[in-house]
């Protein structure tokens, strides 16, 4: 961890409730993320965690809740107004335009996403591609791309955008411990540029290699929050998440 979170709050959830018919996956959650932070969330499968991000990046309508991106109250913002205000989303499968090239890609995601135009949306399509490491695939078609640089894509459109906030979806998911090592250091080096990120993820270890903070959800809402260490070791998230502290064991 590169860089000491401000201490203000760059995205906050107050009181987010989400309903689907009888099934409740956002129960009342609040969280704030520090500027200059990363914050990890974890939690067992159906928690509510990728609902959580759809609800905060504009996908999904909460039943109840506000949003505050820097201050300012996006609840009723769609997705694309939340991008122009500075909010990034990847996705855990990633989406490239399959015959565009990597670069062509973050151009669009500049352009579209970020409302930038002329040579500012290419210096920023360029810098993303460099800064993801992608800068000798720059030119090979999203069809192309094996897995991890198709991840280090979903995170180069993400920022071509110019965010100040990114909602990362498990873009860990599926990579070797190697490429995991590659990926969290594009990460810890773009938090050292100023940027902030929440970062839903079950590859533990990346989590605890870069995260300030880590949430835990279960059922819809959040059962713990804290240091790593802290949170990881909690009985409750332990027999929620792992099941056992053997697994935990494992997974770290």
């Amino acid at each position: 961890m590169t860089q000491a979170a401000t201490g203000r709050p760059l995205l906050e959830a107050r009181g987010l409730v989400k309903r689907w018919g009888a099934v409740v996956v956002a129960d009342g959650v609040d969280l704030s993320v520090t500027a200059g932070s990363i914050v990890g969330v974890i939690g067992p499968n159906g928690a509510g965690k990728t609902t959580l991000l759809n609800i905060l990046g504009g996908d999904v309508r909460p039943d109840a809740g506000r949003i505050l991106l820097d201050g300012r109250d996006v609840s009723r913002a769609n997705a694309s107004r939340r991008a122009r205000l500075g909010m990034g989303r990847t996705y855990q499968v990633p989406r490239p335009f399959a015959g565009l090239t990597a670069f062509e890609n973050a151009l669009v995601a500049a352009q579209q996403a970020g409302g930038h135009h002329g040579p500012e949306s290419h210096d920023r399509a360029a810098k993303a591609i460099y800064d993801c490491g992608l800068a000798s695939r720059a030119n090979v078609t999203g069809a192309d791309l094996r897995l991890l640089d198709r991840k280090r894509l979903e995170l180069a459109r993400a920022i071509a955008a110019g965010p100040s906030v990114v909602l990362l979806d498990e873009v860990a998911g599926g990579l070797t411990e190697g490429e995991v090592g590659e990926l969290t250091d594009i990460v810890i080096s773009l938090r050292g540029a100023g940027l902030t990120f929440l970062w839903v993820e079950h590859v533990v270890s990346a989590l605890t290699a870069t995260a300030d903070r880590l949430i835990c959800l279960s059922g819809g809402r959040v059962i713990a929050e804290g240091p790593p260490h802290d949170v990881l070791s909690d009985p409750v998230v332990v027999e929620s998440y792992f099941g056992s502290p053997a697994f935990l064991g494992a997974a770290q």
